[in-house]
């Protein structure tokens, strides 16, 4: 039997997913030592290796043995030794502690054979029609994993691999770079029915920028290789995703345009008025994004958007209260940009 061997220092949860029907085909051996690994290599050839141990995997246990080098790795690592982190070759991957068994279970699945149980034959028949971005939404809310975060936490980071597209639910998050001076630039903000994390077509990803919650968010959660079996088997939702990223690109051209020569009082208008649907809504408290994030997007400092701010309230134009921003006169608003 085809198998898949674990080194932990103790048993952990990945065994919970020898009930999973996809992965029956494959026993899971746990191994606690380096020599253990060592010595089990020897007898016999894993399908994967998945290591879960505050190191990384040792180099040597490879050394002039051309067969084991074949062989997909998975580390399984905090978040802080990330960036010490190195492929041993291009079938080794990574994930994140602490992570979801769903999640483990994905990134096992892209890196060991998955032979069809019989059953799964006449289901897989059945793909999904998916023909265009609404009904995309639809099937990510039904079958995307639901996950939360409180304010101000990390959901991806630049410079990392992506594994899924996210579906925001309820909340605000955001999306940025760092500049050089560590000054951090706002490149998106999304909202409830919005997708983030659709950053392009080929395997292994790559994150251009780092997303955050500004408050308390729920999202669906998506596998990416899930996403591009969708897009294969349904030519009308690419192109209509493609027609989306259009109207992106054409929408951040004129932004560019209006940081480039609009005055500092049109830029504050507009980055208000985005928000616009939200504010007009009676049960809406106002607009809680801080100044300075606001500030950022406006491509502005923060010290002219709140000059701007207070002028625009002498104006009768918005509603200010602590740190909440209320529009009152959305036309008056318009008429500025």
């Amino acid at each position: 039997m085809k198998c898949i061997v674990f080194c932990s220092e103790k048993v952990s949860d990945i065994f919970k997913l020898e009930k999973s029907s996809i992965l029956k085909e494959y026993a899971f051996v746990h191994t606690a030592t380096l020599k253990d690994l060592n010595d089990f290599l020897i007898s016999q050839r894993p399908e994967l290796i998945v290591w879960d141990k505050n190191t990384n995997i040792p180099t040597s246990i490879f050394r002039n043995k051309q067969k084991l080098q074949s062989i997909p790795l998975l580390s399984i690592i905090p978040a802080k030794n990330l960036d010490t982190w190195h492929p041993v070759h291009n079938k080794h991957k990574y994930v994140l502690r602490p992570y979801s068994l769903v999640e483990l279970q994905h990134k096992i699945k892209s890196l060991v054979p998955i032979q069809p149980q019989k059953n799964q034959t006449v289901k897989n028949s059945k793909r999904p029609i998916i023909p265009d971005i609404k009904s995309l939404k639809n099937y990510i809310q039904q079958q995307g994993e639901p996950v939360k975060w409180d304010k101000n936490k990390i959901i991806f980071r630049e410079n990392r691999h992506s594994s899924f597209i996210y579906l925001v639910n309820k909340g605000l998050l955001k999306t940025f770079r760092m500049d050089q001076l560590g000054k951090e630039l706002i490149t998106g903000i999304y909202r409830k029915n919005e997708l983030l994390g659709l950053y392009g077509f080929h395997d292994n990803l790559i994150c251009p920028e780092t997303a955050s919650s500004i408050e308390a968010s729920t999202a669906y959660r998506f596998p990416y290789k899930s996403f591009k079996e969708l897009l294969e088997n349904n030519p009308n939702l690419g192109l209509d995703l493609a027609q989306l990223l259009t109207d992106t690109v054409l929408r951040l051209k004129s932004q560019l345009l209006e940081m480039a020569y609009a005055s500092v009082l049109k830029k504050t208008s507009t980055t208000i008025l985005q928000f616009a649907d939200d504010l007009k809504q009676p049960d809406f408290n106002g607009l809680k994004i801080s100044r300075t994030d606001l500030a950022s997007m406006a491509g502005i400092s923060p010290e002219s958007f709140i000059r701007s701010l207070s002028c625009l309230k002498k104006e009768g134009i918005i509603a200010i209260k602590g740190k909440n921003i209320n529009i009152l006169n959305s036309e008056r608003l318009q008429e500025i940009i």
